[in-house]
């Protein structure tokens, strides 16, 4: 059973998160993606002012930091497919693999500023709808 079917099967049981759970779980979503980006852009700024700064490196964590940005923007105004169509969009502009922002979405959604259960768990629905997308995109 694929995992997204788990996710609704669990959902129709239990009741799953409500509309209001979904809004709470993207606003987290999207609040560590900020933060994400904002550790990203940190990187990249103290990579760019070290004399060992590489600049594929410097280069690489600011796309990252800008692509958490876009992410953290798709899911504040998207839903659906439409999140993962903006996120696909931003991760070619930006040169990021699609894996690779799947990672990264994954890893925020890890990071998730809250200890609200239901928003939690809302966030991880969100992901993994997110990232099933993506993943079918590749």
């Amino acid at each position: 059973m694929a995992m997204e079917d788990a996710a609704a099967d669990l959902a129709a049981e239990f009741g799953g998160p409500g509309p209001e759970d979904m809004a709470n779980g993207a606003a987290a979503l999207a609040a560590a993606l900020l933060a994400q980006a904002q550790s990203l852009a940190g990187t990249a700024a103290a990579l760019e002012r070290s004399r060992t700064g590489h600049k594929n490196a410097v280069e690489a964590a600011a796309a990252r930091a800008a692509l958490a940005l876009a992410m953290a923007q798709a899911v504040s105004e998207a839903c659906g497919a439409a999140r993962a169509e903006m996120i696909a969009a931003s991760a070619r502009s930006l040169e990021v693999s699609l894996p690779a922002a799947i990672t990264q979405l994954r890893a925020a959604a890890l990071a998730l500023p809250t200890d609200d259960a239901s928003a939690r768990i809302a966030a991880a629905q969100i992901c993994a709808e997110i990232a099933g997308t993506l993943a079918g995109i590749l």
